[in-house]
Order: C-alpha cells, then structure tokens, then sequence
C-alpha cells in the first residue's frame, strides 16, 4: 500500500509534467492493456525515468491513481471554502469528483476494483470524502440551514451509494455512466437536506 499524504505533492517536481501524463492515459486505458516500453515511448522518455517514478507497472498505476484522487480530496475542499450557503458548498464540494469521474473511462474503474490495493486506496480515498460531507452536513444543521439529520447517517448512505454505482453491473442496468450517477447522488443529498422551515 502506498502511503501518501494527500496535501503533499508525488515525487519530486520535475516529475509532475510525466505524472500528469501517465494520469491522463491510466484514466483512458487503465494499466493492463499498456506495457512499459509503450508508455516509455508514447510519453518519449526513457524506461530509467519510469522506474524511477516506480519499480512495477502495477505500483505505477497506483501511485498515479492515489495521487489522483488525493487531487480530488484537495480541490473538493479548496471548492467548499467559501462564504456561500451550505447546500451550495456542497454541491461545489461534490462537483469536484463528479468532474474527475468524467475523465475515468471503464477500464480505470475496473482496474481499480480488481486489484486489492485498488480497491483500498478507493475506498480510503471515499472515507476521506464521506467525512469531509459530514463536517459539512454538520455545519449546516448547527447554522439552521439543514434538516437536523445525523451527519453519519448521510455519510453511510452517500459512501454505501458511491460504492454500489462504481460497479459495472449496475452501470449496465441503469444506463447511466459512473459520472451521472454521482451526479444525481449529489443532487438527492443535497435537496434532501435543506431545512423546510
């Protein structure tokens, strides 16, 4: 497991611009179907500065994959910082990973739920968000603006919705794509919870 923190850049700065580069094609095609000396040349570098990055295809891909969504963790609160109303501050807090999961094609999701170190890097990168929404679900009913549900109940539910709508079987009988499903999740959180009175 890799264990780094999310409000520290990956690697060293002269990285970034390869790191950025390998997100974008692990998001399109995952990391099965690509080698190492594809990547080495489609990004025109040598294997020395991959192996550098990581000493594995599969660490490679998590790395860049953590590295991803710790980006998420970062701008959904960077977002959520601000003097608007609750219910828009979260919208703009979830907004956040329903823009990232635009650019996540099937195979990413599939690769990351396949491999196990995936499957917890996504599910830590989900508990992280779930208590982000709960501190903000918390906020908002001690400013009277929500209903005074409790925060950890809608954090259960919205980790317990994130976690079914990734599955492909679900995808495929609902015909919606991982991003509209997260978008209509965030609009029954967020409409659910505004205060009537």
């Amino acid at each position: 497991m890799i264990g780094l923190n999310p409000s520290t850049p990956t690697g060293p700065v002269d990285d970034l611009p390869l790191l950025d580069a390998l997100e974008a094609i692990f998001l399109a095609e995952g990391y099965r179907a690509v080698t190492l000396r594809s990547l080495a040349k489609r990004l025109g570098c040598s294997y020395r500065k991959i192996y550098a990055v990581a000493e594995t295809k599969e660490e490679l891909f998590l790395k860049v994959s953590k590295r991803f969504f710790d980006k998420i963790v970062r701008d959904g609160w960077a977002q959520s910082n601000s003097s608007k109303a609750l219910a828009d501050r979260i919208t703009d807090y979830l907004r956040v990973a329903i823009n990232a999961a635009t650019r996540t094609m099937p195979k990413f999701n599939e690769d990351i739920a396949n491999l196990p170190a995936g499957r917890v890097i996504f599910d830590a990168h989900q508990e992280e968000r779930i208590r982000g929404l709960a501190e903000l679900v918390e906020e908002g009913i001690r400013k009277g603006e929500f209903e005074g549900f409790h925060s950890k109940l809608v954090a259960e539910v919205m980790i317990t919705a994130v976690k079914r709508v990734r599955q492909p079987d679900f995808l495929a009988t609902s015909d919606l794509t991982f991003s509209e499903a997260l978008a209509e999740i965030s609009r029954l959180v967020r409409l659910g919870l505004v205060s009537r009175r």
